[in-house]
């Protein structure tokens, strides 16, 4: 079955010291990439951006991650 858009959200994460959380969400990865940068911009390197998750819509675990890059992780 082919993706189409809105099967998948696209969540940009980071780490806050030790905690990690949600820095953008998105249905496209490029714009959550490129929306986790601005956020890890303005709040001044107090959260980093690590990771993407790809996760099926009213799912609860992540299908995929992918480096900040857009690349697969291993």
């Amino acid at each position: 079955m082919e993706e189409k858009l809105g099967d998948y959200i696209y969540m940009g994460m980071g780490k806050c010291k030790e905690q990690t959380v949600c820095m953008s969400v998105a249905y496209k990865i490029d714009y959550c990439i490129k929306k986790a940068k601005q956020f890890e911009e303005l709040v001044g390197g107090e959260v980093r951006f690590y990771k993407v998750n790809k996760v099926k819509v009213g799912e609860l675990e992540a299908q995929e991650s992918f480096n900040t890059e857009g690349k697969r992780n291993e």
